[in-house]
Parts: structure tokens; C-alpha cells; sequence
């Protein structure tokens, strides 16, 4: 075949989804040749493959050979390309600048479009909001002025951004919305316009921690994904998928997510890499997986970004002034260890209300735990004082309830307590938050058990099914025993193997097939005595009492186990 068919073959495997196809065809054109053409395209498959470390490589031959040939056009486009990657993916601002400011210098003044696709990279880049503004709107301007939907959509979608960080978050939400519902509906001939206005729908989402959209609008995108793969793809998107993921549920994939984000960004953006972790670990925590957790922790050696989940770590294994400690770490520098964490661009992966809100509500609850009721009233006040304050921000509700409500428990005011309980469990029910809204449950169920036993009893029994399903093991084991404190039983039935977390499942097939404990370490890249965690765990859960039983239950479950 000659160079000019396999390109085309390559572009024709790029516009299916086709990436490996794709890569090769792009390979075998660049044997003994460097076009440009096929440089971009090659760049364009890694890109998507996950090889955004070569995939730059390629982008910058392509630049090269495109500017050797004197096609300025092209030069422009890989350099634009460039900007963003560094900024959005490698955490680079250094050379998002310089790749942008090359752009500039080629573009022709009266080459409208390349200049509004440098509007598009200067606004992402821009530190004051008013410049932002205006760069973004003569971007969108342009798009239409001169007929480029690509740049439209992706304009559009950071003008919603822009919005929402200037308070118009209703006229933000549209433009998002309406971005996202163009690049799904195909007015893009690009696979990055869907990944541009997914990133920055994601950023609105974090911004305002509105996960509901967040999910929504992922699952409107399912023909992409099928089609394409996630669009999630620049590593500040990936892990705020990631911890969209982690909040509302879905743990295996936001482990998967988050893993792949903790691997894009290792060496090469430090900030988000030890965000990827510490979301991990909190992972970890919310599993009920303490000693992998405590491993995530150590072994990255970023004391504030893993602050708090460290805290929510001490505060599981029961030492609760450490976790006081760890949580006021965190809160002490919201305002200003993290501004290095991510580039200008965007800003997403930064924190947001939501974990500032969890972290105020797991400080009340440690401060509980550690005997120190006073601190625990202030900290709860002061998170009263901030949901006052934010207009209606259903988030800050919820947490601000659970945390009234766990002081005034506390304090034996058991009518208050009730209803800030009843209040939380509405609102995290609503926010689709699984874990928090079974927490809240459960903290219901100990006051109503002074008064309402039976009912009491089917709070606690609802909040058990929940965290058994999540696969949260620590939870579901507090909230068994309290019932078997009230002479309730704990689970009525042993769990199926559905119901056993990824890690748990991998744990018994390996059992099963007669590891031993030592060996099933070697395979999973765990210590020994977290195995043995994990095995108590299956069979606890099960209701098993040892490996033949183990072996005997899972013969009968052929094709269920991961």
C-alpha cells in the first residue's frame, strides 16, 4: 500500500474508534517516512490508547515536519494540540504556555479560526477572569462568524465554566448542557470536541459538586463510550470521573478510573498523582480495607494531600485523636497547600465543597469519638454557619444535618437528633450518595432504638443491606453488631458472591483453586496478612466457616466470580 492509503486507512480506523487498528496503519505509513499527517494520526491513536507520554512525541515530530513543509495550518493544530495535552494531562504550564505562544507567533492576522483556537488555549490559561471572559466569547464569536463546530461546542462548554466561576451558575449549567447534547448529537467532526466539553462539563460538576449531572450526562454518553471509549481521557477529567465514581457508588469502576489516572500521571504531575492516590486510599477506607489504605498513604509520602484520608483511616481503626489531628491538617491548608495541585486549566481536581464539608463532618465526628463534645458542638456550628451561608447548597445540608445531629445524639437530645438524622438521610438519598445516606441511617437508628425499637431495628437492617452491597466490610460489620446488640440478629442470610467486593471475589476464586494465603499475595501484589483480612472477610460474609466450605459454595456459582 502506498503511503497516502495507509494513511487514509489509519484516519478511516481513527473516525471508528478503531485505536490499535489505527496505530498500526499510522506505523507502517511512517516506515522510512516522517509525514506530518501520519504523525498527528499515530499521536491521535496513543492518545486515546493511554500513551500520552508518546503520544506528545509524535504531535511534536508532526509540528516539525508540518513547519519543514511550510503548512502553517497543520503546524498550528499540532501546537494547539500541544498546549492543551501539557496543561490538562502532564501538569506542565511551562510548556502550555510556550506550545501556546507558538501558535500565536505562526498564526496569520487574518487567519480568524487559528486565532480563535488561540483564544480558546489563552482562555483556559488566563489568570484573571475578566481576560478568561473575553477571550472565550471572541472564541465562540468566531466559531459561528466563520463555521467551525468543533470550536463552537468546545467554546461553548468553557464559557458555561467560566460562568459558573463568576456566580451565573444557572446560565453556566445551560451552556454545559447544551454543549454536551451538541458533541453527543455529532456537530463536531472531532473526537476531542467530545472530550473537551465532557472535561468541562466535569469541571462545572466539581465545581459545584453536582453529581447528579455528572452521572446523567455519562450516561447519555454511552453510545460514545461503546463506540469510542470514555471520554474522560485529560488526567484532571479522569479524576474527577474518578471521584464522581468513588461518591456515588460505582467502586469498581472509580477504582479502575482512579488507577488509570495514578498511572498517566506518575513522574509527570506530582499534585494530581498524590490526589489520585489519597482518593484511592479513601477508597480503601470506605471498603473497610485499612491496611491497603494505610499502604496507599505511606507509600507516597504527601502528608497534606492524604491528610484526610488518613483521617477518615484513624478514625476507622479507632483512634480517633489522631484522626482530630488529621482533619484539622486538611482544613488548616484548604486555602493553601493545594493551589500547585493542577495548572490554570480548568482547575479541576481541585477541592471542592464537597470534601470541604465531608472534612468538617468527619472532624465533628472524630471530636465525638475522641471525648471532646465542646470542639464537636463548634466544629458542627461551624459547619451550620457555612450551609447558612451558601444559598441552598443541598451538599452542605446534608453534612451540616449528620453532624447537628450526631452532637445533639450526643448530647441526649434525642427529638433534635432524629430530625437532623431524617434530614441528612433525605438529602444524601437525594444527592445519590450511598455510603453517607446508609451512615445516616444508621446514626437514626440508635436514637430511634431508645424510643421506637422496631423501627429502629429496620433502619439499622436497611442501612446493613446498602453497605453489604456497596462492599463497605467495616460499616456492615458495625451496623451487624448493633443489631445483634439488640438481640435482632445481624444478617438474616448469608450474602451471595454478588455482593463481594472486586478485590473479595479475586480472593476466593484464588482460594478456590488452592492458593495458599502466601501465594495468593505473590499473585495480587498484597501482603500476607491482608490476604488473611480478605479471607476472614469472604467467609464472615458467606457465612462459610472455612476454605472446603469456601470451595463448595463457590462450585456452585459457575461464571459469577471475577
Amino acid at each position: 500500500m502506498t503511503l497516502e492509503d495507509l494513511t487514509a486507512k489509519g484516519h478511516q480506523a481513527l473516525d471508528a474508534g478503531r485505536w490499535t487498528e489505527a496505530r498500526a496503519a499510522f506505523e507502517e505509513a511512517l516506515a522510512g517516512t516522517g509525514s506530518a499527517d501520519a504523525l498527528a494520526g499515530l499521536g491521535d491513536a496513543l492518545f486515546f490508547l493511554g500513551d500520552v507520554g508518546e503520544s506528545v512525541h509524535c504531535r511534536e515530530r508532526a509540528y516539525a515536519a508540518s513547519r519543514r513543509a511550510g503548512n502553517v495550518p497543520e503546524a498550528i493544530d499540532s501546537a494547539v494540540w500541544l498546549c492543551l495535552v501539557y496543561g490538562m494531562s502532564l501538569g506542565n504550564e511551562a510548556a502550555a504556555r510556550g506550545w501556546l505562544a507558538r501558535a500565536e507567533s505562526m498564526a496569520d492576522p487574518d487567519d480568524g479560526l487559528s486565532l480563535a483556537w488561540v483564544d480558546y488555549c489563552a482562555a483556559l490559561l488566563a489568570t484573571d477572569a475578566q481576560t478568561c471572559r473575553e477571550l472565550i466569547e471572541r472564541a465562540l464569536a468566531t466559531s459561528h462568524e466563520l463555521g467551525d463546530p468543533d470550536l463552537a461546542v468546545c467554546a461553548l462548554a468553557e464559557r458555561g465554566v467560566v460562568l459558573v466561576k463568576e456566580g451565573e451558575v444557572q446560565a453556566g449549567l445551560r451552556c454545559v448542557d447544551e454543549a454536551m447534547a451538541s458533541a453527543l448529537g455529532g456537530d463536531g467532526s472531532s473526537f476531542y470536541t467530545v472530550v473537551m466539553a465532557s472535561c468541562s462539563m466535569l469541571t462545572v460538576c466539581d465545581l459545584l459538586s453536582d453529581l447528579g449531572r455528572a452521572t446523567q450526562w455519562s450516561q447519555a454518553a454511552d453510545d460514545y463510550m461503546r463506540s469510542y471509549g470514555c471520554p474522560y481521557l485529560y488526567a484532571q477529567c479522569r479524576m474527577v470521573h474518578g471521584r464522581v465514581l468513588l461518591l456515588t457508588g460505582h467502586w469498581a469502576e472509580a477504582d479502575d478510573e482512579l488507577r488509570r489516572a495514578a498511572a498517566g500521571t506518575r513522574g509527570v504531575f506530582p499534585g494530581m498523582f498524590h490526589r489520585a492516590i489519597a482518593s484511592l486510599a479513601e477508597l480503601r477506607v470506605r471498603q473497610g480495607h485499612f491496611d491497603e489504605a494505610r499502604a496507599l498513604i505511606e507509600g507516597i509520602g504527601a502528608p497534606v494531600e492524604t491528610s484526610l484520608a488518613a483521617a477518615g483511616l484513624s478514625l476507622g481503626i479507632n483512634e480517633p485523636v489522631a484522626a482530630v489531628a488529621l482533619a484539622e491538617r486538611w482544613l488548616r491548608s484548604e486555602n493553601g497547600s493545594t493551589d500547585d495541585v493542577v495548572p490554570q486549566l480548568h482547575a479541576g481536581g481541585q477541592r471542592t465543597s464537597l470534601e470541604t464539608a465531608g472534612a468538617r463532618g468527619l472532624l465533628v465526628e472524630a471530636q465525638l469519638a475522641a471525648g471532646n463534645p465542646a470542639a464537636a458542638a463548634a466544629a458542627a456550628q461551624h459547619l451550620a454557619e457555612l450551609d447558612a451561608g451558601a444559598g441552598g447548597v443541598r451538599l452542605l445540608s446534608a453534612h451540616a444535618a449528620l453532624a447537628r445531629g450526631r452532637v445533639a445524639a450526643a448530647e441526649g437530645r434525642q427529638e433534635p437528633a432524629t430530625v437532623y438524622f431524617e434530614e441528612a438521610l433525605k438529602w444524601f438519598g437525594h444527592l445519590e450518595l450511598p455510603l453517607e445516606a446508609a451512615r445516616s441511617r444508621l446514626e437514626l437508628a440508635r436514637v430511634l432504638a431508645q424510643g421506637q425499637p422496631s423501627l429502629a431495628v429496620s433502619e439499622a437492617r436497611a442501612a446493613l443491606s446498602v453497605l453489604d452491597k456497596l462492599g463497605a466490610s467495616h460499616d456492615a460489620d458495625v451496623a451487624a453488631a448493633l443489631l445483634r446488640s439488640w438481640g435482632a440478629g445481624g444478617r438474616s442470610v448469608p450474602r451471595e458472591a454478588g455482593v463481594l467486593t472486586r478485590r473479595e471475589q479475586e480472593i476466593l476464586r484464588l482460594l478456590v483453586q488452592g492458593y495458599s494465603n502466601h501465594e495468593i499475595a505473590g499473585q495480587l501484589f498484597i501482603s500476607s496478612k491482608t490476604v488473611a483480612h480478605h479471607v476472614s472477610s469472604v467467609l464472615e460474609k458467606l457465612g462459610l466457616r472455612n476454605r472446603a466450605e469456601a470451595a463448595a459454595y463457590a462450585a456452585r456459582l459457575p461464571g459469577q466470580l471475577s
